[in-house]
């Protein structure tokens, strides 16, 4: 038996195009822009899980894990890990005849076909970025969270995993300012951690919650208002109709594609996507990773 597997995903599927629009917006190693290396936490070990595309019609995932235990358990959960990663399950037909015959979305969606947003192996690692990316540019927040994985990550196999929340809970306020945390921000991780740590917070309960509960129970936390907890709904938790509209890029992509061009506020931003409902988050994930990819005038 082998430690990897052939994966039918939903169509149509471009992992090489969903990794190019992922770093776009945080740069990847060299060589890796056409497979995906995730590190997992199964159990109380840490693996390395590796997706290449090997079919698109079917659209097909090599999925491997070379420290799993061929046909094990582990396997198995590396496998579903893996696929929830890259949103295998996301069927992006409906959202396609949708935007078919928009003016503006028709061209973005035949350009990117195939793309589908990446998510973060674990809810904590996308808390972690949610909170490092709050009111600084994203180039900014890429330096804080290099700096964070140097200081607090653990490597395996030349990829570095975010600390657990056990592995972080131990840590102070100095320690954590020293990776360019401000003060407040490397509190609101510390009280994140000790409360999963200690049983009173449960990020993975979110995926059982709608979006109305899941937006109030993470607006609940210490630190996280709305923009952090609609940023962690759309990319933790792969919901395609939330859109985190305070945020700038946001409104001005918005408005610079289905405005007059300017910035929009968050309510004039929510009223442009409203036609997509219920895809309004994917197609503003579309907007950004078309502007990031091949820019406004792009045929």
């Amino acid at each position: 038996m082998r430690n990897s597997m052939l994966i039918e995903v939903r169509a149509p599927f471009d992992l090489g195009l969903s990794l190019r629009a992922a770093a776009a917006f945080a740069p990847v190693p060299p060589g890796e822009e056409e497979r995906l290396r995730l590190p997992l936490r199964l159990g109380e070990r840490l693996l390395l899980a590796e997706a290449r595309q090997v079919g698109r019609r079917p659209a097909r995932l090599e999925i491997s894990c070379p420290a799993c235990r061929p046909g094990g358990r582990d396997m198995k959960e590396a496998v579903e890990r893996t696929c929830r990663a890259v949103s295998a399950g996301l069927d992006l037909r409906p959202f396609y005849r949708m935007t078919a015959g928009h003016p503006v979305m028709a061209r973005v969606a035949g350009r990117l076909r195939g793309l589908k947003p990446l998510r973060p192996p674990e809810l904590f690692d996308m808390a972690v970025i949610a909170v490092t990316e709050q009111q600084i540019s994203l180039h900014a927040a890429y330096r804080v969270r290099t700096r964070f994985l140097q200081l607090f990550g653990t490597e395996v196999d030349g990829v570095t995993a975010f600390p657990s929340p056990r592995e972080l809970a131990g840590r102070t306020v100095e320690e954590l300012r020293a990776c360019g945390l401000s003060g407040r921000k490397a509190r609101y991780l510390l009280e994140l951690a000790r409360g999963i740590v200690e049983g009173r917070v449960d990020l993975d309960e979110l995926e059982n919650m709608d979006d109305r509960q899941a937006r109030e129970y993470l607006t609940s936390l210490r630190g996280f208002g709305l923009w952090t907890a609609e940023y962690i709904m759309v990319r933790g938790l792969g919901r395609t109709d939330v859109v985190p509209a305070d945020d700038l890029g946001i409104r001005s992509l918005v408005g610079l594609y289905l405005g007059d061009g300017s910035r929009m506020t968050a309510e004039e931003a929510r009223r442009a996507l409203a036609p997509f409902a219920p895809w309004r988050g994917l197609a503003a994930f579309y907007l950004l990773a078309y502007h990031r990819l091949l820019g406004p005038d792009a045929p």
